[in-house]
């Protein structure tokens, strides 16, 4: 069973055309425990909406579109109603498979130019959002702090205190 939840929406600023707001999006597959984080644009979502209606009979209502889709309270408004639209599309059993394809889950549609998903070392599973132009600048497979004491750490302690003064100022 998955359980979606959109927890906020930021502008994504391109190199090319005018900036655009993306929807944070984030699936708990709850047998496995498996998260997955997306960016879906309102126009990707008025695409499966278009496409669920087009076959099935029963889709639940879609939020309607803005002229002034850049002011917090329609933002917030449309996030909402986006949330409540995506759970209502997973329960259904006739389209649940196209909406875990639309968020890029499970066997994607080929052709379909979503992002993909992949897992790390961990076993938990992220977007590759590398076609919205941001990329992770800094990761660790496990938590420094936590396990300070591993010693098949490949890196010096001191390029990781660094690292972790960088980023954490302590």
């Amino acid at each position: 069973m998955y359980q979606a939840f959109i927890s906020g929406y930021r502008l994504a600023e391109v190199s090319h055309g005018k900036p655009y707001y993306v929807y944070c999006i984030e699936v708990l597959e709850s047998e496995s425990g498996t998260r997955y984080f997306i960016e879906r644009r309102y126009s990707e979502f008025n695409a499966l909406h278009r496409t669920l209606k087009k076959e099935n009979a029963d889709v639940a209502p879609f939020p309607p579109k803005k002229v002034r889709n850049s002011q917090p309270k329609v933002l917030e408004q449309r996030r909402a109603a986006l949330e409540l639209y995506i759970q209502k599309m997973l329960r259904l059993s006739a389209t649940k498979q196209q909406v875990l394809n639309f968020l890029g889950i499970e066997s994607p549609t080929p052709g379909v130019p979503y992002k993909n998903t992949y897992k790390d070392t961990e076993g938990e599973q992220y977007v590759d959002t590398s076609a919205l132009g941001h990329q992770p600048v800094l990761t660790f497979h496990c938590d420094p702090y936590v396990q300070s004491n591993i010693t098949s750490n490949s890196l010096p302690d001191i390029v990781i205190s660094g690292v972790l003064l960088g980023v954490y100022k302590s």
